[in-house]
């Protein structure tokens, strides 16, 4: 540590000193995550979990659709008014993206409660959960105003806050949900209405802390009309739709296989699928601070023009993980039924057949950890978001030839086969413009 203090300059330095916090914000909350998922799994039993998953899964993707994830863009062009001096320009464009991110909520409630009256028999078994899931979905919106104080925070180098901010949020939403699931188990009401509850709760935290450290900051500029930021509007609104449809199909991807599954088989399977994904995708907290770790390294070789150094590195990482990943997949797979019983109960046995395919992608996708920043380093925007269409169309023909047959089982099968397909793609994508790049250096 010596070593680094005295080689470093001060920006890696706080580069370093800020990814602490966010690093360890990670591990903590992806370990009460999976705390909550065996808390709700245990306590609701299979059928009512399997409705759950369903709800969360539905709302979801409905929203991340409208979700204009729109803290990042403030990061970017926040950053430019604050290297302007312009702080009236950035209380601008917190203002229209308040407003944006406000407009876009109620528009999701709204769709969701309109879906869900005409699709409930569709998806749900479990009845009388309308309000429920408009009320779920209510408090879910309050994430788009988050995404904004978060990303003030970070713009304004409030890591430790961030961090904090979310670390007390998950602990109110596990004690939340703990105590909701020990006095009222398999009660779905009681327990929507903790989870209602606590998301509007930390919303509030959220947002106040957040406008409480950055109030010096941003009052004194409150008077500031959004005509300031006119010119900037196109190109910013330009960026944000892009960024965010980039999110929506990786999310589509990643969610939309729970609303697939329910389509093709029972609210059982969808439980059983749900509790083996969420198991076997733990083991990517391990690859995830790597995963952020390495685009900037990535980003700076290739400004170096420093390709052979680059694929060095990469084949290097890769021998060294692949051989104590596989000695985790065979154990994992021999292991997996008992693995199952020990976390979430016998009721949930069945769900070992999933999670043996949910492992082989879990560890796939740790070896490549280094692929989806690679592709981000080299600029292939497009070209991603043609790999995601091209493989969510894919997972659906796959999942109506697959699914009704064998159940969730088989979705995992389709999830793995997308995945691998997904990795094929990126792969030779980096490797043809990395030639073509090489091509026109030699």
């Amino acid at each position: 540590m010596k070593f680094f203090g005295k080689t470093l300059d001060a920006e890696s330095r706080t580069l370093f000193r800020n990814s602490s916090w966010v690093f360890f914000s990670n591990f903590f909350s992806t370990g009460l995550a999976f705390l909550r998922s065996i808390i709700i799994a245990r306590g609701l039993g299979v059928t009512i979990f399997g409705n759950y998953a369903v709800v969360v899964a539905f709302v979801g993707l409905i929203q991340e659709f409208l979700n204009l994830n729109i803290g990042t863009a403030l990061i970017r062009y926040g950053a430019i008014y604050q290297s302007e001096k312009r702080y009236d320009k950035l209380t601008a464009l917190v203002r229209l993206s308040v407003y944006a991110s406000l407009a876009m909520a109620v528009v999701s409630v709204i769709i969701v409660a309109v879906l869900s009256r005409f699709s409930y028999s569709t998806f749900f078994t479990e009845p009388g959960l309308e309000w429920f899931i408009v009320g779920f979905a209510a408090a879910a919106s309050i994430t788009y105003v988050n995404s904004i104080s978060r990303g003030l925070l970070r713009l304004h180098y409030k890591f430790r806050l961030s961090s904090v901010i979310q670390m007390i949020m998950d602990v109110i939403e596990t004690l939340a949900i703990a105590i909701a699931v020990f006095f009222f188990p398999k009660d779905l009401s009681i327990f929507f209405t903790a989870v209602i509850l606590t998301r509007f709760i930390n919303g509030f935290i959220c947002n106040a802390l957040a406008f409480w450290e950055l109030k010096s900051q941003l009052l004194p500029a409150n008077e500031s009309k959004m005509e300031l930021i006119k010119p900037d509007v196109r190109d910013f609104r330009s960026y944000v739709l892009g960024n965010s449809l980039g999110n929506t199909l990786k999310t589509l991807i990643s969610q939309g296989d729970i609303v697939l599954l329910r389509v093709f088989a029972s609210v059982e399977q969808v439980g059983f699928y749900s509790v083996a994904k969420k198991l076997a995708y733990s083991v990517l907290t391990l690859s995830d601070p790597l995963v952020q770790s390495i685009f900037p390294q990535l980003s700076r070789l290739l400004a170096e023009k420093k390709y052979p150094e680059m694929r060095a590195m990469l084949r290097r990482i890769t021998s060294i993980t692949i051989l104590p990943s596989i000695a985790f997949l065979i154990a994992a797979i021999f292991l997996s039924e008992l693995i199952m019983g020990i976390v979430y109960g016998k009721e949930y046995l069945p769900a070992a057949l999933s999670f043996n395919y949910f492992v082989v992608g879990a560890v796939l996708a740790s070896i490549t950890f280094w692929m989806l920043p690679l592709v981000q380093s080299l600029g292939l925007i497009r070209e991603r978001l043609n790999v995601y269409f091209v493989t969510i169309l894919a997972g659906i023909v796959l999942s109506y030839l697959i699914v009704p047959s064998l159940q969730a089982q088989g979705m995992a099968m389709v999830l793995l086969l997308v995945n691998i397909l997904n990795l094929a793609l990126f792969g030779l994508m980096a490797d043809r413009r990395m030639k073509t790049i090489e091509s026109h250096l030699s």
